[in-house]
């Protein structure tokens, strides 16, 4: 477990002053909005677990794929979906954080950023917006490159 290494929402999820738990039936993993209250004035929020486009680190994990022309375009469309996606979080100073496995591999999980009390409203509506776009394309993505993911047809 030595190579292991938690992202930001895992770290602080004890620390959260509340804690919103969004159903997200195209992954593997809900996920979640935490905020953190700094001061008076300030929240964390941390938009946690949010759904990876598959091949998002295919450049870290696994290099010598990408000499596959369709996994370099998997790869492409990957990183523009997550850099067109966090767009929206413009208004703030935002930062992702990853979590490495054990094998290890490098995976996206957090997106987070730092507001005013009386812009948390919106930012809180602007995260929840965001995870529904991400994978939104993120299952766009998974279909075009004939990679798996979860299904509600797959419970029934």
């Amino acid at each position: 477990m030595a190579n292991r290494s938690s992202n930001r929402s895992a770290k602080l999820r004890d620390e959260a002053d509340i804690k919103y738990d969004i159903d997200m039936p195209f992954s593997s993993r809900d996920s979640e909005i935490l905020l953190i209250e700094q001061n008076d004035d300030e929240v964390e929020v941390i938009v946690g677990n949010i759904p990876e486009p598959s091949g998002y680190n295919l450049d870290r994990n696994y290099p010598e794929n990408l000499e596959d022309e369709e996994n370099m375009r998997r790869h492409t469309v990957a990183e523009w979906i997550v850099e067109e996606t966090t767009e929206m979080f413009t208004d703030y100073e935002w930062e992702t954080s990853e979590y490495k496995s054990n094998n290890p591999n490098y995976h996206l999980r957090d997106v987070y950023f730092t507001c005013d009390k009386d812009e948390l409203d919106n930012a809180v509506l602007t995260a929840k917006t965001f995870l529904a776009e991400i994978e939104r394309k993120a299952l766009s993505h998974a279909k075009r490159f004939d990679r798996t993911y979860n299904s509600p047809t797959d419970d029934l």
